[in-house]
C-alpha cells in the first residue's frame, strides 16, 4: 500500500533566499580556509612550534625581571622594543605586535599579537588567572578583514611560561571587518600600504 503525501511535494532542490548572503558566506568560508592554510605555512616558515606544543617553543620577548605589583607579584618586563611594537587600541589596552613574525602571501598578511589582561579580572572555569593571550591573525589587505586563527592563553604576562590552553581555527577563523582604531585596524593600516 502506498502512502500519499499531503501538502506540497518534496523537492531536493533548495531555493536561494538571498544570493548575496550565499556569496558572502562562500567568501567568508574561503577566507577562513585560506587563513588556516596560511597559518600552517607561517609555522613552517618561521621555524617555531605551535604555542603550547612544548615548553620553550614560544618566542621570548625579553627578560623576566621587572617591577612588583601591588599584590607583591613580580611583573614581567616589557618585551624587546626592537621586535615587539606596542599598538594601542580604542579601549586603551596596549597589545604588542611581533615585527619578526610577519608573513605575506598575496593580499594576506600573517601576524602575531600579544595582549596582557587586566590584573586578576579574567579567570578560567577552573579558577586559573589568565594574564595574557597570544593571537595568530591573518589580515586580508584586499578586503580589510581579519581572522584570528589561533589564540593561546597564559597565566603569566607577555605570553610567558606554560600555556593554559590553545584555541585553534575553525572555531575562531571567521573573518571580521577590521574597524578603525582597533588592533586589527591599526595593523591593516600599517601593513597594507
Amino acid at each position: 500500500m502506498r502512502m500519499r503525501q499531503s501538502g506540497p511535494a518534496f523537492s531536493p532542490v533548495r531555493t536561494r533566499a538571498a544570493p548575496m548572503s550565499h556569496s558572502v558566506r562562500l567568501a567568508a568560508t574561503a577566507f577562513a580556509i585560506a587563513a588556516t592554510c596560511f597559518t600552517a605555512v607561517v609555522h613552517a616558515d618561521d621555524g617555531m612550534e605551535m604555542p603550547g606544543a612544548m615548553s620553550g617553543a614560544m618566542p621570548r620577548m625579553g627578560s623576566t625581571t621587572g617591577s612588583t605589583t601591588g599584590s607583591g607579584q613580580v611583573e614581567a618586563a616589557p618585551p624587546d622594543p626592537q621586535r615587539w611594537l606596542p599598538v594601542l587600541g580604542t579601549t586603551g589596552m596596549v597589545s604588542y605586535f611581533d615585527q619578526t613574525a610577519v608573513r605575506r602571501r598575496g593580499s594576506e598578511v600573517g601576524v602575531v599579537v600579544v595582549r596582557n589582561s587586566p590584573a586578576g579580572v579574567i579567570r578560567t572555569t577552573s579558577g586559573e588567572t589568565i594574564r595574557s593571550s597570544l593571537k595568530r591573525m591573518v589580515l586580508n589587505c584586499a578586503t580589510s578583514m581579519y581572522a584570528v586563527v589561533e589564540q593561546t592563553l597564559y597565566s603569566k604576562r607577555f605570553a610567558r611560561g606554560e600555556s593554559i590552553y590553545t584555541i585553534h581555527a575553525p572555531q575562531l577563523g571567521k573573518p571580521q571587518r577590521a574597524q578603525t582604531g582597533t588592533i586589527a585596524g591599526e595593523l591593516i593600516d600599517k601593513l597594507c600600504r
